[in-house]
C-alpha cells in the first residue's frame, strides 16, 4: 500500500498508509487524515487509490495544493513526490524504507473509527505574528487583516500564547504589570487599571495602571462608579458614552477625566470576583463593540485564574516557610533537652549534685 509522510525528515514527522478509496486531507476532524495547520483548508485535498494509481485532487482549498512545487487541480503521484498543502510539507511513498517511522494506526487497536491521532503543528504561533500594528477601524483588536474564520483561529491563538505567558510565578507586580503590557500589544486602547480586593476591607484598590505613551496623569485614570458596578455585579460593562450614560450620570470622575469609550470587566476565580479589569479610549471616534467586550472577559479570564494561581502559590509558601521554622524551633527544643540530659549523666555533674545535696542539708541543721 502507498504512504503519506507528514513532515517529512523532522522530529515531527508522521507516517499515513493510504487506504484503498478515498482519503481526505483537512482541518476538519470527519477528515481521512488530519492537518492541525492554520494554511490548510478544512477540507483541502483529496487522494484516490486505485490499482490504476494513486491521484490527488485539490478541493478548491484556499492556499492550494502543490507537488514538487507546481501548483496542481489534478495530478497522478509517482513515488518521492512532494506535497504542500498551504505551507504544510508531505512526502508521497509507495513503500517505506526499514528506517522510516511506523504508520499511524499500525496496530489493530488503532483502526477503529473512532480513534484519530493528529499531528500537531511544526511550530508554535509568536504573538507578534498574530497581531497587527494597523487595526482595523471595526474593532480596537489588532488583528492581522484576514477572514472572519482565520480572525477566530487568531484570538483562539492569542489567547493561547497569554495563558502561556501568565503560567510563570512571578512577583505579584510584575504579573499584574505583565497581563497589562500583553493588553496594550493585542489591543488599541489608551488607559489600562487593574483593582483587586483588599482582603481586609473588601474594597477595590488600584494595583497597576499603563498609559499609552505621551499620556500623563497622576490621578485615577478611571471612574470608581463604573467599577464598583462591574465588581457588584459581576457582570461586563461597556459603555461608548460614559457622559451621557444614565448609570453614571452622578460620577464626578467620569467629567474629570473625559471618559468617553470604557469597557471595565470583573476578573473572577472558581468562586469570587478578586478584582476589576478597566480600559478605556480617550477618543470619542473609537466604538466598542460586542467581540472588543467577549475578547476582553476572555482575557480577564486568563488573568484572574494566574492572580488566583500566584495567590495560593503564595499562601502555600508561606505555610511551608512556617512549618520550616515551627520545625526548626522543636529541632533547637529537642537538642537542649538532649544535651541537658547528656550534662546530667556526667561524674562531674553527679558530685556536684552530690556536694549540693550536702550543703543543704548542712544549711539546715545549722538553722535547728
Amino acid at each position: 500500500m502507498p504512504y503519506l509522510i507528514y513532515a517529512p525528515e523532522t522530529p515531527n514527522e508522521r507516517v499515513y498508509e493510504l487506504k484503498l478509496g478515498v482519503n481526505t486531507l483537512g482541518r476538519q476532524i470527519d477528515n481521512t487524515i488530519v492537518l492541525l495547520e492554520e494554511t490548510v483548508s478544512r477540507y483541502h485535498a483529496q487522494i484516490d487509490v486505485s490499482p490504476n494509481g494513486v491521484t490527488i485532487k485539490d478541493c478548491r482549498s484556499r492556499n492550494h495544493t502543490y507537488v514538487n512545487q507546481v501548483k496542481v487541480d489534478s495530478y497522478q503521484l509517482r513515488d518521492g513526490d512532494a506535497i504542500a498543502c498551504g505551507q504544510l510539507q508531505l512526502k508521497f511513498v509507495h513503500s517505506l524504507k526499514k528506517s522510516q517511522s511506523k504508520p499511524v494506526g499500525d496496530n489493530q487497536e488503532l483502526l477503529s473509527q473512532n480513534f484519530k491521532q493528529i499531528p500537531l503543528p511544526q511550530s508554535e504561533a509568536q504573538l507578534e505574528n498574530l497581531v497587527s500594528q494597523k487595526p482595523s477601524d471595526d474593532s480596537i483588536l489588532k488583528l492581522n487583516s484576514c477572514g472572519s474564520e482565520q480572525q477566530t483561529v487568531n484570538k483562539l491563538k492569542i489567547l493561547l500564547e497569554v495563558s502561556k505567558q501568565l503560567c510563570s510565578p512571578d512577583e505579584p507586580d510584575q504579573l499584574l504589570h505583565k497581563i497589562l503590557d500583553l493588553l496594550f500589544q493585542i489591543m488599541r486602547i489608551d488607559r489600562a487599571v487593574i483593582l483587586l480586593v483588599d482582603e481586609e476591607s473588601q474594597q477595590l484598590q488600584p494595583k497597576a495602571t499603563k498609559l499609552r505613551e505621551h499620556l500623563v496623569g497622576d490621578r485615577q485614570p478611571y471612574s470608581r462608579k463604573i467599577v464598583n458596578l462591574a465588581y457588584e455585579s459581576g457582570d461586563a460593562i461597556i459603555t461608548q458614552d460614559a457622559m451621557r450614560d444614565l448609570r453614571f450620570n452622578d460620577s464626578f470622575s467620569i467629567v474629570r477625566e473625559a471618559i468617553h469609550n470604557c469597557m471595565c470587566v470583573p476578573l473572577k476565580n472558581y468562586t469570587q470576583v478578586i478584582g476589576v479589569l478597566y480600559i478605556d479610549n480617550l477618543s470619542t471616534c473609537v466604538n466598542y463593540t460586542d467581540e472588543d467586550l467577549e475578547f476582553l472577559s476572555a482575557l480577564a479570564n486568563q488573568a484572574a485564574a494566574a492572580i488566583h494561581m500566584y495567590r495560593k502559590f503564595h499562601r502555600r509558601e508561606q505555610q511551608l516557610k512556617q512549618q520550616v521554622l515551627e520545625l526548626k524551633i522543636q529541632i533547637d527544643q529537642a537538642k537542649k533537652e538532649s544535651d541537658v540530659a547528656e550534662i546530667m549523666k556526667l561524674d562531674y555533674f553527679q558530685r556536684l549534685q552530690q556536694y549540693a545535696e550536702q550543703m543543704r542539708n548542712k544549711n539546715q541543721n545549722n538553722m535547728t
